[in-house]
């Protein structure tokens, strides 16, 4: 099965991690969702694997066998990441996250867990879902055998996202937002089981327990995911977005405008435009776009939002809602000042809210065109002409491109023209209206 599936010099790496694993008295297994994605014949490259003794050793053992790597070791966790550089029949950099296999128990419902090395069976136990809970083994005597303890193959034949077991989401109530996108992302199935066990956490207020920080963190993983706005759907089915904010409703208009903000994110990526949005603030925006400032204020501060990016976030909401109503001018000079004076955030993010084709066009041209429309005169330009340097300077760059904004003054030449026509008050050759030869070059 890898073989077939992962490039020669994975494979060829693989082998070497089973090699060393057998010459230590080590057992070393491929793990996660590396081999849930083998399964379902979908290609992954975070390669993940579990050392059956101390993964550091082994990890330091892999490493002496290669001249093209970087290491960095974490001893109070028993982990090790190594890097590949790229080299011969290595075109890219190539990560394996190394790890002491290990159990986890849990003092408190939510708390972070306590940890003590273990079997590999302990190990894949401590893991969300059976659909995870999979293993490969790298020694030579059995190399490529699955591991599967807990049902796993057959979840993934069956298309069920399941639990391992009744505690899973008192231990970590976050495993229930990962259902959902586990669900969302491969179209599986949530087991009934599984989903009243998320009903009861719900009614334990076990979400209150979780830290705004990580409740954020699931919230990004889910905006990043190739159908968001189905798995934020998922999620209001289950009454989890309540656990951002009370008030928070997954309503026709928000599933609209969430769709608005892909379609949108997705025509911006066409443009190969090198300043990348805030993607992740462009959807939140979206998605707390219904509440009222109070609302949108009390959701950030659940998330543990930092105060300049809530503050940020509440004036794009605000400006938005002002800007729409002026983008149905049909002066691209008025135009280009509303949007010039916003972040690119704040700009997809009134393209997605506005409900009016002329007003998208309008921000689609800016973004395409005017955006980057500057005039080609400089202060050296005027300072040739003899007008005095000061605050003249700009109101003429800023009627030059005011011009050009209009259609007008298609090259250098002409916006000279422009200034001499226009201000030829300020120009001492002109003030008898003749103009030197050489003022006009």
């Amino acid at each position: 099965m890898m073989k077939e599936r992962f490039p020669d010099y994975l494979n060829e790496v693989l082998r070497k991690c089973g090699a060393i694993a057998e010459q230590n008295g080590f057992a070393a297994y491929l793990v996660g969702g590396t081999v849930r994605d083998l399964l379902m014949g979908n290609m992954n490259l975070d390669i993940d694997i579990v050392v059956e003794g101390d993964g550091i050793e082994f990890a330091h053992k892999l490493s002496e066998h290669y001249d093209n790597v970087r290491m960095k070791t974490h001893q109070r966790f028993g982990t090790a990441n190594i890097t590949f550089l790229p080299s011969r029949g290595l075109v890219h950099e190539l990560k394996i996250d190394i790890a002491t296999a290990r159990t986890e128990y849990y003092e408190e419902p939510a708390a972070l867990p306590k940890v003590e090395t273990s079997s590999i069976k302990k190990d894949l136990y401590r893991r969300d879902f059976t659909i995870n809970a999979l293993a490969v083994r790298l020694n030579p005597d059995g190399y490529g055998r699955l591991m599967d303890f807990f049902g796993g193959q057959r979840d993934i034949r069956d298309k069920t996202v399941r639990v391992l077991h009744n505690l899973s989401f008192v231990e970590d109530p976050t495993r229930a937002f990962r259902a959902v996108r586990f669900s969302e992302r491969f179209g599986f199935r949530i087991s009934k089981h599984t989903e009243n066990l998320i009903k009861s956490a719900l009614k334990l207020n076990l979400f209150d327990r979780l830290s705004g920080s990580r409740l954020y963190d699931e919230l990004i993983l889910t905006f990043s995911e190739t159908e968001p706005v189905m798995a934020l759907k998922h999620l209001s089915r289950y009454k989890l977005l309540g656990v951002i904010q009370p008030d928070l409703r997954f309503t026709e208009y928000l599933e609209e405008l969430l769709s608005d903000v892909n379609e949108t994110l997705a025509w911006y990526d066409l443009l190969f435009i090198e300043e990348q949005p805030n993607r992740a603030h462009i959807y939140l925006m979206a998605l707390l776009s219904e509440l009222d400032d109070p609302g949108i204020s009390s959701a950030l501060t659940r998330l543990s939002t930092p105060e300049s990016d809530k503050k940020k976030i509440i004036s794009r909401i605000n400006t938005t809602r002002k800007s729409l109503r002026y983008l149905l001018n049909d002066d691209p000079v008025e135009i280009y000042r509303i949007l010039h004076a916003l972040d690119i955030e704040t700009i997809l993010f009134t393209m997605a809210m506005c409900r009016d084709q002329k007003g998208r066009k309008a921000i689609s041209k800016y973004l395409v065109e005017m955006r980057n429309i500057r005039p080609s005169i400089t202060g050296n330009d005027l300072k040739k002409l003899s007008i005095p340097p000061g605050p003249l300077y700009s109101e003429i760059f800023m009627k030059v491109l005011e011009e050009k904004l209009r259609g007008g003054l298609a090259s250098r030449k002409e916006e000279l023209e422009f200034v001499k026509k226009n201000y030829k008050d300020y120009i001492p050759e002109t003030r008898g209206g003749k103009v030197k030869k050489e003022t006009l070059k």
